[in-house]
Protein backbone atom coordinates (compact mmCIF):
# COMPACT_ATOMS: atom_id res chain seq x y z
CA UNK A 1 0.00 0.00 0.00
CA UNK A 2 2.82 2.43 0.78
CA UNK A 3 4.61 1.88 -2.52
CA UNK A 4 1.86 3.47 -4.59
CA UNK A 5 2.17 7.03 -3.19
CA UNK A 6 5.95 6.79 -3.52
CA UNK A 7 5.61 5.71 -7.13
CA UNK A 8 3.23 8.59 -7.83
CA UNK A 9 5.70 11.08 -6.34
CA UNK A 10 8.53 9.62 -8.41
CA UNK A 11 6.51 9.95 -11.60
CA UNK A 12 5.57 13.52 -10.73
CA UNK A 13 9.19 14.47 -10.13
CA UNK A 14 10.26 12.88 -13.41
CA UNK A 15 7.60 14.79 -15.32
CA UNK A 16 8.52 18.06 -13.63
CA UNK A 17 12.23 17.71 -14.39
CA UNK A 18 11.50 16.77 -17.98
CA UNK A 19 9.27 19.80 -18.44
CA UNK A 20 11.89 22.10 -16.95
CA UNK A 21 14.59 20.73 -19.26
CA UNK A 22 12.40 21.34 -22.27
CA UNK A 23 11.58 24.92 -21.28
CA UNK A 24 15.27 25.65 -20.64
CA UNK A 25 16.15 24.40 -24.11
CA UNK A 26 13.40 26.46 -25.72
CA UNK A 27 14.53 29.50 -23.75
CA UNK A 28 18.04 29.12 -25.16
CA UNK A 29 16.67 28.67 -28.67
CA UNK A 30 14.65 31.88 -28.33
CA UNK A 31 17.74 33.69 -27.09
CA UNK A 32 19.68 32.65 -30.19
CA UNK A 33 16.86 33.95 -32.37
CA UNK A 34 16.93 37.27 -30.54
CA UNK A 35 20.70 37.51 -30.93
CA UNK A 36 20.40 36.96 -34.68
CA UNK A 37 17.65 39.58 -34.93
CA UNK A 38 20.02 42.30 -33.73
CA UNK A 39 18.82 42.54 -30.12
CA UNK A 40 22.31 41.88 -28.74
CA UNK A 41 22.78 45.35 -27.21
CA UNK A 42 19.72 44.83 -25.01
CA UNK A 43 20.72 41.35 -23.84
CA UNK A 44 24.00 41.64 -21.89
CA UNK A 45 25.68 39.14 -24.26
CA UNK A 46 28.08 36.53 -22.92
CA UNK A 47 31.32 35.50 -24.61
CA UNK A 48 29.47 32.44 -25.90
CA UNK A 49 26.73 34.66 -27.35
CA UNK A 50 29.30 36.74 -29.21
CA UNK A 51 31.22 33.71 -30.44
CA UNK A 52 27.96 32.17 -31.66
CA UNK A 53 27.13 35.29 -33.67
CA UNK A 54 30.62 35.43 -35.17
CA UNK A 55 30.46 31.77 -36.13
CA UNK A 56 26.92 32.03 -37.48
CA UNK A 57 27.94 35.06 -39.56
CA UNK A 58 30.81 33.13 -41.15
CA UNK A 59 28.59 30.17 -42.00
CA UNK A 60 25.86 32.43 -43.39
CA UNK A 61 28.02 33.80 -46.21
CA UNK A 62 28.87 31.89 -49.37
CA UNK A 63 32.56 31.21 -48.78
CA UNK A 64 35.07 28.37 -48.45
CA UNK A 65 34.23 27.83 -44.80
CA UNK A 66 30.48 27.62 -45.41
CA UNK A 67 31.10 25.21 -48.27
CA UNK A 68 33.23 22.96 -46.05
CA UNK A 69 30.41 22.79 -43.49
CA UNK A 70 27.71 22.13 -46.09
CA UNK A 71 25.70 25.34 -46.24
CA UNK A 72 22.51 26.35 -44.46
CA UNK A 73 22.08 23.14 -42.52
CA UNK A 74 25.29 23.78 -40.58
CA UNK A 75 23.84 26.95 -39.06
CA UNK A 76 20.89 25.05 -37.62
CA UNK A 77 23.24 22.39 -36.26
CA UNK A 78 25.36 25.17 -34.71
CA UNK A 79 22.22 26.21 -32.82
CA UNK A 80 21.84 22.67 -31.49
CA UNK A 81 25.46 22.63 -30.34
CA UNK A 82 25.25 25.96 -28.52
CA UNK A 83 21.90 25.13 -26.90
CA UNK A 84 23.40 21.99 -25.37
CA UNK A 85 26.66 23.52 -24.11
CA UNK A 86 27.03 23.70 -20.34
CA UNK A 87 29.90 25.46 -18.60
CA UNK A 88 32.00 23.06 -16.55
CA UNK A 89 35.31 23.26 -14.70
CA UNK A 90 37.65 20.71 -16.29
CA UNK A 91 41.15 20.47 -14.83
CA UNK A 92 42.86 19.81 -18.17
CA UNK A 93 43.31 23.28 -19.71
CA UNK A 94 44.05 21.72 -23.11
CA UNK A 95 40.34 20.89 -23.35
CA UNK A 96 38.19 23.77 -24.60
CA UNK A 97 34.96 21.84 -25.21
CA UNK A 98 34.30 18.21 -24.36
CA UNK A 99 31.50 16.20 -25.92
CA UNK A 100 30.96 12.77 -24.42
CA UNK A 101 28.51 9.98 -23.71
CA UNK A 102 26.22 8.35 -26.21
CA UNK A 103 25.12 10.34 -29.23
CA UNK A 104 21.87 10.55 -31.15
CA UNK A 105 21.86 10.53 -34.96
CA UNK A 106 19.76 13.30 -36.48
CA UNK A 107 18.89 14.73 -39.90
CA UNK A 108 18.55 18.48 -40.37
CA UNK A 109 15.14 18.94 -42.08
CA UNK A 110 15.87 21.72 -44.59
CA UNK A 111 19.04 20.48 -46.31
CA UNK A 112 18.90 16.86 -45.18
CA UNK A 113 22.30 17.16 -43.49
CA UNK A 114 23.11 14.18 -41.26
CA UNK A 115 24.52 15.06 -37.85
CA UNK A 116 24.69 13.88 -34.24
CA UNK A 117 24.20 15.36 -30.79
CA UNK A 118 26.05 14.09 -27.75
CA UNK A 119 24.62 13.25 -24.37
CA UNK A 120 26.97 15.76 -22.73
CA UNK A 121 28.53 18.90 -24.19
CA UNK A 122 30.72 20.85 -21.78
CA UNK A 123 32.62 24.09 -22.27
CA UNK A 124 35.66 24.30 -20.01
CA UNK A 125 35.79 27.38 -17.78
CA UNK A 126 39.58 26.84 -17.51
CA UNK A 127 40.22 26.26 -21.22
CA UNK A 128 41.08 28.46 -24.19
CA UNK A 129 37.50 29.64 -24.71
CA UNK A 130 37.65 31.70 -21.52
CA UNK A 131 41.21 31.69 -20.23
CA UNK A 132 44.84 32.38 -21.12
CA UNK A 133 47.98 32.16 -19.06
CA UNK A 134 48.52 35.55 -17.40
CA UNK A 135 50.68 34.80 -14.37
CA UNK A 136 53.59 32.32 -14.02
CA UNK A 137 51.69 30.38 -11.37
CA UNK A 138 48.77 29.69 -13.73
CA UNK A 139 48.59 26.56 -15.91
CA UNK A 140 49.48 26.85 -19.57
CA UNK A 141 46.58 27.24 -22.00
CA UNK A 142 47.39 26.24 -25.61
CA UNK A 143 46.71 28.25 -28.73
CA UNK A 144 43.83 27.20 -30.95
CA UNK A 145 45.54 26.76 -34.29
CA UNK A 146 47.19 30.10 -35.02
CA UNK A 147 45.03 31.97 -32.54
CA UNK A 148 45.91 32.95 -28.99
CA UNK A 149 43.63 31.56 -26.29
CA UNK A 150 40.84 33.69 -24.84
CA UNK A 151 40.43 35.72 -28.02
CA UNK A 152 37.55 36.27 -30.38
CA UNK A 153 39.27 34.21 -33.06
CA UNK A 154 40.05 31.31 -30.72
CA UNK A 155 36.44 31.09 -29.58
CA UNK A 156 35.18 30.89 -33.14
CA UNK A 157 37.61 28.18 -34.23
CA UNK A 158 36.71 26.21 -31.09
CA UNK A 159 33.02 26.26 -32.02
CA UNK A 160 33.79 25.38 -35.64
CA UNK A 161 36.02 22.50 -34.51
CA UNK A 162 33.23 21.02 -32.39
CA UNK A 163 30.65 21.63 -35.11
CA UNK A 164 32.77 19.65 -37.57
CA UNK A 165 32.67 16.67 -35.19
CA UNK A 166 28.87 16.68 -35.46
CA UNK A 167 28.30 16.88 -39.23
CA UNK A 168 28.59 14.18 -41.87
CA UNK A 169 29.71 14.95 -45.41
CA UNK A 170 28.01 13.64 -48.55
CA UNK A 171 30.02 10.42 -48.29
CA UNK A 172 28.71 9.72 -44.81
CA UNK A 173 31.97 10.57 -43.03
CA UNK A 174 32.35 13.04 -40.17
CA UNK A 175 33.92 16.29 -41.38
CA UNK A 176 36.78 15.64 -38.96
CA UNK A 177 37.56 12.41 -37.08
CA UNK A 178 36.96 12.05 -33.34
CA UNK A 179 39.83 13.45 -31.27
CA UNK A 180 39.68 10.38 -29.05
CA UNK A 181 41.47 12.12 -26.21
CA UNK A 182 44.55 12.66 -28.41
CA UNK A 183 46.02 16.17 -28.32
CA UNK A 184 47.82 15.44 -31.60
CA UNK A 185 44.63 14.48 -33.45
CA UNK A 186 42.84 17.48 -31.96
CA UNK A 187 45.57 19.84 -33.23
CA UNK A 188 45.44 18.25 -36.67
CA UNK A 189 41.65 18.67 -36.74
CA UNK A 190 41.98 22.34 -35.79
CA UNK A 191 44.50 22.81 -38.62
CA UNK A 192 41.91 21.28 -40.99
CA UNK A 193 39.30 23.79 -39.82
CA UNK A 194 41.72 26.71 -40.09
CA UNK A 195 42.69 25.72 -43.63
CA UNK A 196 39.05 26.17 -44.69
CA UNK A 197 37.96 28.95 -42.34
CA UNK A 198 41.11 30.83 -41.34
CA UNK A 199 40.57 33.68 -43.79
CA UNK A 200 37.06 34.35 -42.51
CA UNK A 201 38.14 34.08 -38.85
CA UNK A 202 40.99 36.56 -39.36
CA UNK A 203 38.61 39.04 -40.96
CA UNK A 204 36.35 39.28 -37.89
Amino acid sequence: MQSRPLLAIALLLTTTVSGFAKSASEEKRSRLQELRSGQIKKMHPTLLDRAYLDTYGILKVDNQCGEFFGGRGSRLILDELVIRLREQTIIDTKIAIRMSGTFTAMVEPHEGTAYRVFEQSEINSRGAFYRSKTFPSEPSVPKMGSFAPNTREARVIILLHELAHLIKDRKGMWLIPDDGGSAQISRFNTITIESSCGKQIRSL
